[in-house]
Formats: structure tokens, C-alpha cells, sequence
């Protein structure tokens, strides 16, 4: 079954494409000879100027209805870590031990 809808399409799709070609007339030669030149050219201005002097542009600006939401700030606390100043009581111990 598979089979004979793929051929079908298969016929349906090179059928439509030979429908789709023009007909020549009898006695030309090649295809290039068919294809007409454009009989009109497109030309652009170099410069386009838009004029918006004219259209008065009235609003307000549109901003959310909601507050702003900031994280929580960042403490500040002190080392808990002091540095020593003196190490001559480990020092003495250490010469006692000797």
C-alpha cells in the first residue's frame, strides 16, 4: 500500500512540474532566446529624507507599578582573628623543656 501511494505522488509531482513549463512556439531554438529582457528599470533616490515635523507625538513614559526590591546588605563585622604581638611566653616554655 506504502508503495503505490509513493509512485502516485511520485507520478502526481513530475506531472505538475510539466504543467507548470510554457509552451514554446514551434522553431525556437534555444531557451534563452525565449526568456524576454526587462522592458522597465528600477531607479532609486540616493538619499531618502523622512519629514516627521509635521505629526505632533504626544505620551508619558510607561514605567512598572512596583517598587524596587534591593538584597540585604552585607554586614560588616571585625576579624576574630588578632594578631599577636609577643611570642615570649611559648619561647620560654619551649627552652624550659629542653
Amino acid at each position: 500500500m506504502h508503495k503505490i501511494l509513493l509512485a502516485v505522488a511520485f507520478c502526481s509531482a513530475v506531472a505538475s512540474s510539466a504543467f507548470a513549463q510554457t509552451h514554446s512556439p514551434v522553431g525556437v531554438a534555444s531557451r534563452s532566446s525565449v526568456i524576454a529582457a526587462p522592458t522597465h528599470t528600477v531607479s532609486y533616490k540616493d538619499r531618502t529624507q523622512y519629514d516627521f515635523d509635521a505629526e505632533e507625538v504626544e505620551g508619558t513614559v510607561v514605567q512598572p507599578d512596583v517598587d524596587l526590591i534591593t538584597g540585604r546588605m552585607k554586614a560588616h563585622h571585625q576579624s576574630l582573628v588578632r594578631p599577636r604581638g609577643s611570642f615570649q611566653p611559648e619561647l620560654l616554655q619551649s627552652v624550659e623543656s629542653l
